[in-house]
């Protein structure tokens, strides 16, 4: 149809880069418990992320990859379909040691541009770590972080848990700190066992449709800023389940 002739191809790569480092997998017993719990995040949010067409205006694709690191990187899952990446969380074992994350942004930031869909993709990156690093092999956080950045990266800095160094998570995150590393955590421990927290999933799902994602095409001339109707259409078209728990935390909390 014409709506289809004229509907824009929009591939979205997400890359997860988790650290499974010493100070994550010693955190909680047996040694290991909390990256199983880390896995379980990412697993989620991957299936979260759903292809969709809006009608005449974006058809939405999902591409998804991820490394894990410590003192070296380990990449789990080359950028692709939903279904290899979980297969790929599925079998990471933590590597202990210590941490150097500049490295692994490093490498993150060069699996981004191997791309299928590079250089058109939009690019975002979610960092799974708690901010402690015991080493800068690779030019330091800062540095490495801003090379992805000048990439078109946007990176989201998620807490593994609330045992954190929180000036090293904003170190990651892109600017403003309060759209990209607000207080996302994955998994809260507080209560004496590990709670996976999907709110983050859907706060990070919704800020990606506010803050990256095409309207639809406007008429000829000069196309305007996509309204708040449009995003919650894409939000909507893009994870159905972030959607509805938005709406319902809402009235809920009004």
């Amino acid at each position: 149809s014409d709506q289809q002739a004229n509907a824009r191809d929009c591939p979205i790569d997400v890359y997860f880069t988790i650290d499974t480092s010493e100070t994550i997998a010693l955190q909680e017993t047996p040694p290991g418990s909390l990256v199983e719990s880390i896995k379980l995040f990412s697993e989620q949010f991957a299936d979260r992320l759903e292809a969709a067409e809006l009608r005449g205006a974006v058809r939405i694709n999902w591409n998804i990859g991820g490394l894990h690191f410590s003192q070296r990187q380990q990449v789990f899952s080359r950028i692709g379909s939903k279904s290899d990446f979980i297969s790929g969380v599925r079998g990471i074992r933590y590597l202990g040691k210590g941490t150097y994350t500049d490295c692994a942004l490093t490498n993150m930031t060069m699996e981004m541009l191997r791309s299928p869909s590079y250089p058109n993709a939009l690019r975002f990156a979610v960092v799974i770590t708690d901010g402690h690093v015991t080493g800068n092999p690779c030019g330091g956080i800062k540095v490495a972080a801003e090379r992805a950045r000048d990439e078109g990266i946007r990176i989201f800095v998620v807490a593994a848990s609330k045992n954190i160094d929180e000036t090293g998570l904003r170190e990651i995150a892109n600017a403003p700190a309060s759209v990209y590393r607000r207080d996302f955590l994955a998994v809260d421990l507080s209560s004496g066992r590990a709670v996976i927290q999907t709110d983050t999933i859907d706060r990070i799902i919704q800020t990606m449709g506010d803050n990256g994602l095409p309207g639809p095409r406007g008429p000829p001339g000069t196309p305007g800023e996509p309204g708040r109707n449009v995003r919650h259409m894409i939000y909507w078209a893009i994870s159905p389940k972030a959607f509805l728990f938005d709406i319902h935390w809402s009235l809920f909390s009004s």
